[in-house]
């Protein structure tokens, strides 16, 4: 991904900066896990007033039995 961002012209650290939060938690994707997570904090836009958020990625399965609620 990285090489394909900077054959188009696009500084990841640069959009990094711009788009990530200072505050984050970090978990890299591990096969054992089957999913990569990151946890944002001090987030203001949200409607239900809770400052974190998880954005999760990787094996559907593990990804939705990892839920308590989702969007469909």
């Amino acid at each position: 991904m990285f090489v394909l961002m900077n054959g188009l012209g696009v500084d990841l650290e640069q959009e990094r900066k711009n788009h990530l939060p200072v505050d984050f938690i970090r978990f890299h994707f591990s096969s054992k896990r089957k999913k990569a997570t990151t946890i944002l904090e001090a987030i203001k836009d949200n409607e239900h007033g809770y400052d974190k958020r998880c954005h999760m990625k990787g094996a559907s399965e593990i990804v939705i039995n990892s839920c308590t609620k989702f969007l469909g």
